[in-house]
């Protein structure tokens, strides 16, 4: 009998352990999703970034005009959003988990209401309007703050690397940090 008890007591350890590998998996799988959406979004820009003197929107507006850019398509004489990337959503942060990741799941309208929504869009873009000389906009992308709950989030450089902020790092919202000079807006 005292054999049965410790057998249940090891296996239940052993279930314990792997439920908290798991947790941490699927953790990492979610920053990584998050890299690769900003990786993603940054390609996406190239061209808006190379035409420095057109662009005048910043931050989240920035990102709606790489949107509606990249995600629409004229139909019959009328403006359609349309689903790319297999239905993947790189306007979606995955560790904040508010916005769908997979638009091909959506119905039209769902899709056109998010689509159209700049709000929807889990990351600040860059804050210099057009015409700023491309060397000093290195920050073209970034989580917004309270993307990732335990601290942290990542930054998206003009050479599309990816930089991850860490909880020892204390993020600000942008213009607070005394003598910071920040180029993302939200």
């Amino acid at each position: 009998m005292v054999k049965f008890g410790i057998g249940i007591v090891l296996a239940a350890v052993a279930g314990a352990v792997l439920l908290v590998a798991a947790a941490g998996a699927r953790d990492r799988g979610r920053n990584t999703y998050c890299r690769n959406n900003l990786r993603k979004l940054g390609e996406m820009a190239h061209d808006q970034l190379r035409s420095q003197d057109e662009r005048t929107a910043v931050g989240r507006a920035f990102w709606q005009e790489v949107r509606v850019e990249k995600f629409t398509t004229t139909r019959q004489g009328k403006s359609t959003w349309v689903v790319r990337f297999g239905g993947l959503n790189p306007f979606g942060c995955p560790v904040r988990g508010v916005q769908p990741l997979d638009l091909s799941e959506l119905t039209p309208e769902e899709l056109a209401r998010i689509m159209s929504d700049p709000t929807t869009i889990d990351y600040r873009g860059p804050k210099m309007p057009g015409g700023s000389p491309a060397s000093k906009l290195e920050v073209i992308g970034g989580d917004l703050e309270g993307n990732h709950p335990v601290g942290g989030g990542h930054v998206l450089f003009i050479d599309s690397s990816i930089s991850q902020v860490r909880d020892a790092v204390e993020v600000k919202p942008v213009g607070e940090a005394p003598g910071a000079s920040s180029n993302l807006s939200e």
